[in-house]
Formats: structure tokens, sequence, C-alpha cells
């Protein structure tokens, strides 16, 4: 009873959320979606600018972190992401329709931090204080792409400047570099080229 009472209530807040999200124009949601378990993170968006765009009959269960007042997310047709997968956005990342991406994965656009360590010394700081704090003058970000009809298995990461070419398929706890061809299926740390055959044992 008391569970189902917080989950209820959990809900409701949600929904609000994305109520004003979608008042404000920052978010823009296609017809019959499942975005029951779906939550969105940010500091501050400017109304009227679309930070997420999701297209019709998309079942959306993962969630998406905006650490810019410009970043942008877009999610094409009938795309499915499962429970507990993070896409963290500093810019742009871009998902084409028919595509599928498992739990637990991580989909992201930026290192996060600088590489040199005098450039990250007040990263914490700035964290505890609100991430709004953080200076991101030094992090390298570059734009991630999802082509259409791929598949990424499950606990698999996408890092920043990867481009999956049509029909991909990455093989579950693989770590993706680099950009791919259409129908490659990549797996490993870090990715590389696997037959069809290594996926059906």
């Amino acid at each position: 009873m008391v569970k189902r009472l917080i989950r209820k209530i959990f809900s409701i807040k949600e929904e609000w959320k994305f109520a004003y999200l979608i008042k404000q124009g920052n978010l823009k949601v296609g017809v019959n979606c499942d975005l029951s378990k779906f939550s969105v993170s940010h500091n501050s968006l400017i109304n009227g600018n679309c930070n997420i765009e999701i297209g019709d009959n998309c079942q959306i269960w993962g969630n998406i972190v905006l650490h810019d007042r410009h970043s942008k997310v877009k999610i094409g047709n009938r795309v499915f992401i499962g429970d507990n997968t993070m896409i963290n956005c500093k810019d742009e990342i871009e998902i084409g329709d028919d595509v599928l991406i498992s739990w637990d994965c991580i989909i992201i656009d930026s290192n996060s931090h600088a590489l040199d360590w005098e450039n990250r010394t007040q990263d914490v700081i700035d964290w505890k204080e609100g991430p709004e704090r953080k200076c991101w003058d030094h992090v390298i970000t570059k734009k991630v792409t999802i082509s259409e009809k791929c598949w990424v298995g499950l606990r698999s990461i996408i890092l920043k400047d990867v481009f999956l070419s049509p029909e991909t398929i990455v093989a579950a706890g693989s770590v993706v570099t680099k950009n791919t061809q259409p129908k490659d299926i990549v797996g490993g740390n870090p990715a590389r080229i696997i037959n069809r055959k290594d996926l059906s044992k």
C-alpha cells in the first residue's frame, strides 16, 4: 500500500514536471509515447528553446541530464530506451527512428571534466554549490549520433564524437569510442567489429 502510494505521488510529480517543460517549450513529445519511468534533470532552461524532442510511439524509461540551457536531445519515432539508461548531454545528442537502447546504458557527449588537473581543481566544490557553477571552458564536447535502426545492448557506453551508422548493433557491455559503418556489429572495450556468429553463442 505504501509503495503504491509513493509510486503514485512520484508519477504525479513527474507528470507535473513534464507538463511544465512542455508549457515552457523545452520538451516536445509525439503521440502514443510511454514516459512512465522517464526523468529529466537540468539546471535552468530558456523558455521557448526546445531542449528535448521525442517522436511518436516511443517508450522512454531512461534519464536525460541537460548540462546547459542550450543542450539538445532529439529522439526519433518508435524508439525504446530502457530503465536506468542515462543520456548525459552538454551540447547535442541525436537518436534516429527505430532505435533500441537497452537498460543501464550511458550516452555522453563530453568528457565531463577537463583533462588537465589544474583546470578541474574546483569541480567538486562547484558541484557541491550547484551544477550550474561548473566551468565547462576546458571540457571537450562533441555530438553523439545514433542512426536509425541501431540496437545498443545492455550496459553499453557510447562516448562523445561517436556516429553509429544505420543498423549498427552494439554488443552488451561495450564501450564505443569510434564511428561505425552501416550494419556493423561491434563489441568490447574499446569496441571493435565482431562476427554475427559470436553473438549467437
